[in-house]
């Protein structure tokens, strides 16, 4: 499968890793995965996507991600960890349609990381 769902902080914050070759069904599992992962977490959660591995997304993406993943109600934050204008267009224009800030941009998952845990610091969401 081209997505793998853990978490990279229990709790706190979800590693979403995407590669080659990636497909919709891919896409769908992976939102599934999400959605069981965060199942009675009582807290906000931020995630990392790191899409670094992928070098064709499939076409349908956009409304696969918006209606999937990005539906769940404790997600807070989101990091990716790559280089796409169209990813980042795409994630920009689902944060804004679900009242998210909008998603930062990151080299390695662990400069993803420390920017997620220093915003939940000064937003109070974590200790």
């Amino acid at each position: 499968m081209a997505v793998r769902i853990t978490w990279y902080e229990p709790e706190q914050i979800i590693l979403y890793c995407l590669m080659d070759p990636l497909t919709l069904e891919d896409l769908e599992q992976g939102a599934e995965e999400v959605w069981a992962l965060a199942a009675g977490v009582p807290s906000l959660v931020d995630m990392i996507l790191d899409y670094r591995a992928v070098t064709q997304f499939p076409r349908g993406m956009l409304p696969l991600m918006r209606d999937g993943s990005f539906t769940l109600p404790i997600l807070e934050r989101v990091a990716l960890v790559g280089n796409e204008p169209l990813v980042e267009m795409m994630f920009a224009t689902i944060t804004q349609s679900t009242y998210r800030p909008d998603p930062t941009v990151h080299a390695t998952v662990e400069d993803a990381a420390e920017f997620l845990r220093r915003m939940a610091r000064e937003d109070g969401t974590r200790a």
